[in-house]
């Protein structure tokens, strides 16, 4: 649990401060996101280690030695599309015009970085599950209804924050808010997408439980309490979106202004 608590602390670091909160694109950016694809390439610094590369190692190898190397690599290809992904995500930054929703949730379910946190569930409750049971369709279903469901909730949750950026403002929200219509449809729309995703997870979550080893049902036990802890910290512990909603019909206004 100590190692996963430092794999978020330091992935929290490096998303927040070369991805999402960067003023502008320099080349720091790019160098940046590639020194953590080398960390979990080759298992060692560079030459010159970037800000966060050396904590990044040392989450690395401790997850290496405690998962088997074909679980530790479902985790490290996880966080190689998630670094992949931030260029898709700075480039969509870059241009004046807000993304089509299609293109930012396909972006956005790899940006979240929440397949690789996935990845961690069942080594840390029984056992890795076998390539074979992670593969089935329905597996694969229910990781990606959790994905979007916290994906999804977090834009709502971020949407003030992500406004006050600039050039970092498009998520689920506002990318629906800019095709015409107010920030509190865009809100309304966004929470029924989620409602939507939460009863077909709970739903498909039951009838693959019914015929379910005890490795696949404590996967999906950590799914579900993945999204419970997600939810208990928006509502009991972070400050991260503390303003959230505070003034939304003036964000309301300027947003429609400038969208």
């Amino acid at each position: 649990m100590q190692v996963i608590a430092n794999y978020i602390a330091c992935f929290f670091l490096i998303d927040d401060l070369f991805v999402d909160r960067v003023d502008s694109v320099s080349a720091p950016t790019v160098s940046r996101l590639a020194a953590m694809l080398d960390v979990m390439d080759f298992n060692c610094l560079g030459e010159q280690p970037v800000y966060g590369e050396t904590a990044w190692l040392d989450v690395c190898q401790h997850l290496r030695q405690l998962l088997p190397a074909e679980h530790f690599e479902r985790f490290a290809n996880g966080m190689r599309l998630w670094a992949t992904v931030a260029g898709l995500q700075i480039l969509s930054h870059l241009n004046d015009r807000p993304p089509g929703m299609q293109t930012y949730t396909t972006i956005r379910r790899y940006m979240g970085g929440v397949y690789p946190t996935l990845d961690l569930i069942d080594p840390a409750n029984a056992a890795p599950l076998p390539a074979s049971t992670l593969c089935r369709p329905e597996v694969q279903q229910l990781r990606l209804h959790v994905n979007n469901i916290t994906c999804w909730s977090n834009d709502t949750h971020s949407v003030e924050v992500e406004m006050k950026q600039p050039g970092h403002f498009w998520n689920m929200v506002t990318v629906h808010a800019a095709q015409g219509g107010s920030l509190q449809d865009a809100l309304d729309h966004a929470a029924a997408r989620i409602d939507r995703e939460i009863e077909q997870f709970l739903a498909l979550a039951a009838a693959t439980e019914y015929n379910a080893d005890h490795l696949l049902r404590t996967y999906i036990a950590g799914l579900k309490d993945w999204l419970r802890g997600y939810f208990d910290w928006l509502e009991h512990d972070t400050q991260r979106y503390a303003t959230q909603f505070a003034e939304l019909d003036a964000d309301d206004r300027a947003f429609t202004a400038t969208a």
